[in-house]
């Protein structure tokens, strides 16, 4: 899962979900064409997806299809996100029929859209989802790390068992999505990132009167001694200012400050909190939800720098 390209330098993009306008607009913006019948840049720079290309958007068969051509091109390399698996789990079946694993409801209402741009030519579909079982779940490039949600040493090598072949094998999936398993909190968090459940007496309710059960953490900090604020990132509902609970942190591998630029998708984080640490740098901007969409421009050996981001309104 190592890269070995020499390139000058990494475009990071951000969670597309299907606004494809929205990708072309910034691939022109960071100086890419289609010349070639795919898009590319001149000066030999190389794109990087971060996940999450699918859903809510009403383009996602269009998104996927220009990430496809990139990567099979070597103009473009790219991860899987939270969204990619739940349309690999939801459209690969088992051996009775059944999904390897039934999302929710609202997920689903989400994945039944993105089928829907293929109308009746299943086959394209199952085509496209089995391309993105060739993915990877994250990259670690020259001197930067690349992951949807969370970055764990320890997980990043139990994921190497998924693969074989190149391909995320449906046998390991299965175990990948069952609770029990030594594969589960691996999988699920690298691509979900660290959740902590909120205590019983707590009520949370977000923008849309929903209650929250949980909230997701800035896993680059020690839990213990932190407040419910303090602790959040990326959660789309205000939390008490009160120190949390020791029963209710679940421990998990602080990722350490001296260690490789990590970037990330996933939190769906304000414009102001894009780099959360001297090593965080997050490239979610919210665009499926009335924010924008965002890349970072990388050159080799450069601290994170809010002059390297661009951004593209969303229509």
């Amino acid at each position: 899962m190592n890269a070995d390209i020499t390139k000058i330098g990494y475009d990071i993009i951000g969670d597309i979900h299907g606004y494809y306008g929205e990708l072309k607009l910034m691939l022109q913006k960071l100086g890419y064409s289609s010349e070639n019948g795919y898009w590319s840049h001149k000066e030999n720079r190389i794109a990087v997806f971060i996940g999450d290309f699918i859903n809510r958007g009403s383009n996602s068969r269009e998104v996927i299809s220009c990430i496809r051509e990139m990567v099979e091109n070597g103009a473009a390399r790219a991860i899987l996100g939270n969204h990619e698996i739940n349309a690999i789990t939801y459209f690969t079946k088992r051996s009775d029929g059944r999904p390897i694993k039934m999302p929710s409801n609202g997920n689903r209402k989400l994945l039944d859209r993105f089928a829907f741009e293929y109308g009746k030519d299943l086959e394209s579909l199952m085509h496209d989802i089995k391309w993105m079982r060739t993915l990877p779940l994250y990259l670690n490039l020259d001197d930067i790390r690349v992951v949807h949600a969370y970055w764990n040493d320890q997980h990043i090598t139990q994921l190497h068992q998924l693969y074989e072949g190149g391909r995320l094998r449906k046998k390991h999936l299965k175990e990948a999505v069952k609770k029990d398993t030594l594969l589960y909190r691996p999988f699920m968090e690298t691509i979900k990132g660290i959740e902590f459940n909120l205590p019983d007496d707590l009520i949370i309710k977000d923008s849309n009167n929903i209650t929250r059960r949980n909230f997701r953490v800035k896993w680059w900090l020690a839990p213990h001694g932190q407040t419910f604020r303090s602790l959040s990132y990326g959660n789309k509902f205000s939390l008490p200012n009160y120190t949390i609970p020791s029963e209710i942190i679940s421990n998990y591998k602080v990722y350490p400050e001296n260690a490789k630029t990590v970037f990330i998708g996933h939190y769906c984080a304000g414009m102001e909190k894009l780099i959360p640490a001297k090593n965080i740098c997050c490239v979610d901007a919210c665009v499926a939800n009335g924010g924008k969409l965002a890349a970072y421009r990388h050159e080799f050996n450069q601290a994170i720098d809010e002059e390297n981001f661009v951004f593209i309104d969303k229509k």
